[in-house]
């Protein structure tokens, strides 16, 4: 058992068991935690891609109904199931997908994804040391490499040593971020002007509901990763509903940041906008240090979900596979993954809301808000992850329509909760409620 001191509390950090209530703390912990989670590249991208169709009123609406609506609700359920069971995602999983399942599927997939936003972020923010530096991280390949490791292991530091390590990371990176919002904003006003930005009215090349499904898509993660933080906090609607304040707060002025710095510049490369801005040396420096909020996060949902795949519960274990994930994602983040951004952005609008949806109506419409450690496989989750992303993929590229990740996930809500209601009138097993069963056999006694 790892056990970490902060302040008078004693703060566990174990991968699989359940954080005891004790040890839960005040909504606010979790809050500036997710709002380091939102402090990300991607977000100052998608931002910077939404400006490429829309002018600064348009892009207002599409952050009020992204943030304020969607994600806000989903990060509220999840974080409330994390809360209420003090289990990280990939442990709540077993409930509904099973022992088996959560860990080969659920927690897998958590890792890949994860590894994947982790050297997304770590070749960008190679690419701004490099700038910063005065390297061309176009041409001079091996120079931006030994950059990118060394800023992807010092990322990576805190959340390997634990929980109570990134809280304290965030409490000072947070404000970073913030500096580099007004840097932003002072720069994108110098060099552009505001009339130039306020008067920004391009020809769309995409609709506002595919510029929501782009919001969201930069953000699903969270619907299914959320718990692995609230586990902290205490088990009350009211502060699960609080805590997605912090996504709200980083999330809807820095989305505008990378709107407003790419007016004129016409890239969703965030370097090469800063470059075109003329930031100072320093800019870049804080980019990195704002942009380790998110990392921290990413970083430690992979080493939780490895732990689970791996079955290991201790804090040392988790440690250690936390370690090996980033040397993956550091193997990654060298191999090009950021040429592939919108495509990977896409895959995990996809993959994530099936899951989720699964989670949230075993949790809350089967399950009675109980978490059981189901052992084995559970097919009807199967069916309902499979089904789900059809829905998903057909409605993001076959026939475009709607919300994909929306339509997804309550896509996953109804076959998982009909498809768990059919197994338990014809062969209910060990992931049949037990009041299911009951009813079940007095029907049959009828």
């Amino acid at each position: 058992m790892e056990e970490k001191a902060v302040g008078k509390t004693m703060v566990r950090d174990e991968a699989l068991s359940a954080i005891p209530k004790s040890e839960r703390q005040h909504w606010l912990t979790p809050a500036v935690i997710f709002g380091g989670l939102e402090f990300t590249i991607p977000v100052l991208m998608v931002g910077a891609t939404l400006a490429v169709s829309f002018g600064m009123s348009s892009i207002f609406w599409i952050l009020a109904v992204s943030l304020f609506v969607f994600q806000w609700i989903g990060n509220a359920l999840q974080g409330y199931i994390g809360a209420k069971t003090g289990r990280s995602s990939s442990v709540i999983a077993r409930t509904s997908f099973g022992a088996l399942q959560a860990r080969m599927i659920v927690g897998l997939t958590i890792f890949v994804v994860s590894t994947g936003w982790w050297a997304l972020q770590t070749a960008v923010a190679g690419n701004a040391i490099s700038a910063m530096l005065g390297i061309d991280y176009t041409t001079q390949w091996f120079a931006w490499a030994v950059i990118t490791v060394i800023a992807g292991l010092l990322f990576a530091v805190p959340s390997i040593i634990g929980y109570a390590s990134m809280k304290w990371t965030d409490y000072i990176a947070v404000p970073a971020g913030l500096l580099l919002i007004g840097a932003g904003i002072f720069y994108a006003l110098n060099n552009t002007g505001w009339e130039t930005i306020s008067a920004w009215s391009p020809e769309p090349t995409m609709t506002f509901l595919m510029a929501v499904s782009l919001v969201i898509g930069v953000n699903v993660s969270q619907w299914v990763i959320a718990s692995d933080y609230t586990r902290y906090a205490k088990p009350r609607a009211k502060d699960n509903i609080l805590i997605p304040l912090g996504i709200i707060a980083v999330g809807f002025p820095l989305f505008y940041v990378g709107a407003i710095m790419s007016v004129g510049v016409g890239s969703a490369d965030i370097v090469e906008v800063m470059l075109n801005l003329g930031f100072p040396v320093w800019g870049f420096l804080i980019l990195w240090f704002a942009t380790w909020t998110s990392q921290l996060v990413n970083n430690y949902s992979m080493g939780l979900a490895l732990s689970n795949v791996m079955n290991v519960n201790s804090g040392r274990g988790r440690a250690l596979l936390t370690f090996a994930g980033t040397i993956v994602a550091i193997i990654v983040a060298l191999a090009g993954v950021l040429d592939y951004f919108m495509d990977f952005l896409y895959m995990t609008a996809l993959i994530y809301p099936a899951i989720a949806g699964v989670m949230m109506a075993d949790f809350f419409l089967v399950r009675n808000k109980q978490w059981v450690d189901n052992q084995g496989w559970n097919w009807m989750a199967t069916i309902a992850i499979i089904v789900a992303t059809g829905v998903g993929y057909y409605t993001q590229y076959v026939q475009p329509f709607g919300l994909p990740a929306v339509q997804s996930l309550l896509a996953a809500v109804v076959v998982y909760y009909a498809a768990m209601k059919i197994k338990a009138s014809s062969a209910p097993d060990q992931f049949t409620p037990d009041e299911w069963k009951a009813g079940n056999g007095k029907n049959n006694v009828a």
